[in-house]
């Protein structure tokens, strides 16, 4: 019974990490309908940028999240000014078709560059706490997991309120439900869009840092998107509230089947519990009937 709750302990803290990797996808596709598969790069890329940090000055990874996610910030407000920004003007099918090719040619681009200026080796920082554990009723909790754990309630706690009791967070959500009517009642949906889009691109070094503390490599770009596409079904395209119980109930599945099968079939649980929602709830766990 220990083993069973140890393997499910460890998939619901990775759960809090898939969480934190879909929700700024899910912010991005919520505002404004642009699915951005490129997600699992940027995160790959905030991983390296953090790994090189701390390998050149020694300062814990968690402190880099002040200089990480402002810098992610100010990189998307520079690729939506380029690349996405002429989108906003198309209908909804192509806008979704279009971004689609642009953020997988960006994927392909980020992976690539990684590769070429850090090889595909194998990489992790390596702190005081790293391979630390508490012991809970007999069950060890890595420090790194839950400190994770913390940190994604912290970020989507603060991301709802920021959502919900702002001026600006109002004016996104109300361009998320409906772009005409925001622009009649004088929101600068232009503007409103961009913010929403680089705060999207800023989410995404959040689980950078947290993806540099285990071994990663430009590879696992695919990896994360995968499960930034998996956990937003499960809570529901543009659901914010709703990343953190997808991403967690995947981890749980994942860690299900870890015990049944063993690690190597882990990934085949995930995409039969996608396939599942998507034949029997395909609005999503927190999304709403349509």
């Amino acid at each position: 019974m220990l083993h069973i709750a140890q393997i499910f302990s460890y998939g619901i803290l990775n759960g809090a990490l898939y969480g934190l990797v879909a929700l700024g996808l899910s912010l991005i596709y919520g505002v404004m309908n642009l699915l951005m598969v490129a997600h699992g790069a940027l995160i790959m890329l905030a991983a390296y940028t953090t790994f090189w940090a701390f390998f050149y000055t020694r300062i814990d990874p968690f402190l880099f999240l002040f200089i990480v996610t402002p810098l992610f910030f100010i990189i998307g407000w520079i690729l939506f000014k380029i690349l996405y920004q002429w989108l906003m003007k198309y209908p909804e099918g192509e806008k979704i078709r279009n971004s689609l090719l642009i953020s997988f040619g960006l994927l392909l681009i980020f992976s690539n560059l990684a590769i070429l200026f850090w090889t595909a080796d194998e990489r992790a920082v390596t702190t005081l706490y790293t391979g630390k554990v508490i012991q809970l009723w007999g069950v060890r909790l890595p420090l790194i997991g839950i400190g994770g754990l913390l940190l994604a309630i912290i970020v989507i706690i603060a991301l709802h309120l920021f959502l919900t009791k702002t001026y600006f967070g109002k004016a996104i959500r109300a361009v998320s439900l409906d772009h005409e009517a925001a622009i009649l009642m004088g929101i600068n949906v232009n503007k409103v869009c961009l913010v929403a889009f680089s705060i999207g691109f800023a989410l995404a070094a959040i689980p950078g840092v947290l993806t540099s503390l285990h071994v990663f490599n430009p590879a696992i770009s695919f990896d994360l998107t995968n499960k930034a596409l998996i956990v937003l079904i499960l809570a529901g395209f543009g659901s914010i509230k709703g990343v953190l119980l997808g991403g967690i109930l995947l981890g749980a599945i994942e860690a299900a089947g870890v015990y049944l099968v063993g690690t190597p079939y882990r990934e085949v649980f995930g995409l039969i519990l996608f396939v599942i929602i998507l034949m029997f709830r395909p609005q999503g766990l927190a999304g709403k009937k349509v």
